[in-house]
């Protein structure tokens, strides 16, 4: 009787464990995407539906509900928190998750989860791997570089475009479900993402000719000189089209186009028996080309980029001397690769593509292109390229480089009276910015002087010529208005419509500022300087 009775009592839990990880959903079912990841999840029990009988795949998920689906954790914070009661549905799965608190001591269980919290909690529940690293245009995405290496190179997260993770993004409960059981499959066999490979081949032409760095055009198979490869270096320290070496010393020892900026590399690292002509016109190696970009960015970059002198460097760098292996190391250390791995073929030539996508892999450190921030003192930052470029607007071509973290329409409104397109000015603005950042310094002081504080950030990227002067679109934050309720009392403007529009503390505007007058001179009068247009 109890045999039968223990039977019977067994088939029943299998019964009941087949239709709990087997319900079905009104909304959901075997056709949708993430129907095996779902599943693996409702069967181990950290899945369940609605009291309607719905999954709701595509529902944000917020930090309690991630937490319940990944399922407890193997430790358990020391203290309660704040804001999650012993009474909360989540309590004992917030308890052991390892998810970190928002803040303080508070977890907000309500909240959205984000991306990048997910792909942090999902390295932790992997052991907290370290060792892996992937090019800093994606590592430095999020704060926790070995996080994001880990969940990238292991195709756990990589995003639509295997560029842009989107840590700052929600998710839904079908993409919670499909991370979560990608994170736990990972292992010595799992495909690692190649950065090189995985980018969309548009996106490296694009990044080739918006930075403007190598004389000719566009040939992913094309080669590229040792000579091409100095002046794009130099050009990167310099931020002008024609340098003029900015802390480096530079001169011209033999008759060459690229003889200067040769010469910089050979006083740097290369060695003087390389300033040459011969060594010029010489093909670049991926070797040659990954130290060049290195020296660059270690000399223009508003971020820190760090490294262990005496640490790894490439096992196949071969003989190099002590500066050489310096930016190896650095480049190294740091994830710069064409591989899906860090091994590679450091001596074979380097095409264009592949110097595409090193750009694009160390425009990711802090971006190649300078804006300045006018403000108590005048403060440079970096801003790197925009990657999507399906979402570029209608006037992309006409600026030089679209960039990451500006706002579309700021390169959608046409400058007024503009006699050409904003990529045009470039060539006067940019050489030329110190004249121009004078006009800001100066508008921040006339507003200093009226009690009012402001900082107003600027880039000749972001200029036009036009009939009245050059008019540079600039982004102004009011930290402190002060008596001031209008953009009036600050700064002149073009008319009554512009001056009324109001400020307070914490305003923030993109406008047009014009000169007044055209560029020939070396100052532009305060008093001529007017906004003509609210972006």
């Amino acid at each position: 009787m109890r045999k039968i009775i223990s039977i019977l009592l067994a088939l029943s839990l299998f019964l009941s464990l087949s239709l709990t990880a087997f319900a079905a959903f009104t909304d959901f079912d075997d056709s949708h995407w993430a129907a095996s990841y779902v599943n693996a999840l409702v069967a181990e029990g950290t899945i369940n539906g609605f009291e309607d009988g719905s999954f709701r795949p595509a529902g944000t998920v917020t930090r309690a509900e991630f937490v319940k689906m990944i399922g407890n954790g193997s430790t358990r914070f020391e203290k309660d928190f704040d804001d999650v009661p012993s009474s909360h549905w989540a309590y004992e799965y917030i308890m052991t998750s390892g998810l970190d608190p928002v803040y303080d001591n508070t977890f907000m269980p309500s909240q959205p989860i984000t991306r990048g919290e997910v792909a942090v909690l999902l390295w932790k529940r992997a052991g907290s791997p370290a060792g892996v690293t992937v090019p800093p245009i994606i590592h430095r995405q999020g704060t926790n570089y070995d996080a994001i290496s880990w969940v990238y190179s292991n195709s756990i997260m990589t995003g639509d475009d295997n560029i842009d993770l989107r840590l700052s993004d929600t998710l839904t409960r079908a993409e919670a479900a499909a991370l979560i059981i990608r994170s736990r499959s990972v292992g010595a066999s799992t495909k690692k993402t190649n950065f090189f490979t995985a980018v969309d081949p548009k996106v490296l032409e694009t990044a080739y000719n918006s930075f403007k760095l190598v004389d000719k055009a566009y040939d992913e198979n094309a080669t590229l000189t040792n000579g091409e490869l100095a002046m794009a270096a130099a050009r990167i320290i310099s931020d002008q089209d024609n340098p003029d070496y900015p802390g480096v010393s530079a001169t011209i020892s033999f008759e060459h186009k690229y003889a200067q900026p040769l010469n910089m590399l050979t006083r740097y690292y290369l060695g003087a028996e390389k300033d040459t002509a011969e060594y010029a016109d010489k093909n670049a190696t991926v070797k040659e080309a990954i130290m060049a970009l290195t020296f660059s960015t270690l000399r223009s970059s508003y971020t820190p980029i760090k490294y262990d002198a005496n640490g790894a460097l490439y096992e196949n760098a071969g003989t190099v001397n002590e500066n050489e292996a310096k930016f190896l190391r650095a480049a190294y250390q740091n994830g710069i690769t064409l591989s899906d791995s860090m091994v590679m073929d450091l001596d074979k030539e380097i095409t264009l593509k592949e110097f595409s996508a090193l750009l694009l892999e160390f425009d990711g450190f802090s971006g190649f292109t300078t804006f300045v921030t006018t403000a108590k003192a005048s403060i440079p930052k970096d801003f790197k390229i925009n990657t999507n470029i399906g979402a570029y607007p209608s006037t992309s071509t006409s600026y030089r480089i679209i960039l990451s973290g500006i706002p579309s329409k700021v390169y959608e409104t046409p400058f007024i009276d503009a006699l050409n397109a904003p990529v045009a000015a470039y060539n006067i603005t940019n050489p030329f910015d110190g004249i121009f950042n004078g006009i800001f310094t100066q508008w921040y002081a006339n507003a200093k002087s009226k009690g009012v504080e402001i900082s107003i950030m600027s880039s000749p990227v972001l200029s036009a010529s036009c009939s009245t002067g050059y008019s540079f679109r600039v982004n102004l934050k009011v930290v402190d208005a002060g008596d001031a309720t209008k953009l009036a009392d600050i700064i002149k403007c073009a008319d009554e419509t512009i001056g009324s529009v109001a400020i307070a503390d914490g305003t923030e505007l993109w406008l047009d500022v014009n000169t007044g007058k055209p560029f020939n001179d070396v100052t532009f009068p305060f008093e001529n300087v007017f906004v003509n247009q609210i972006i």
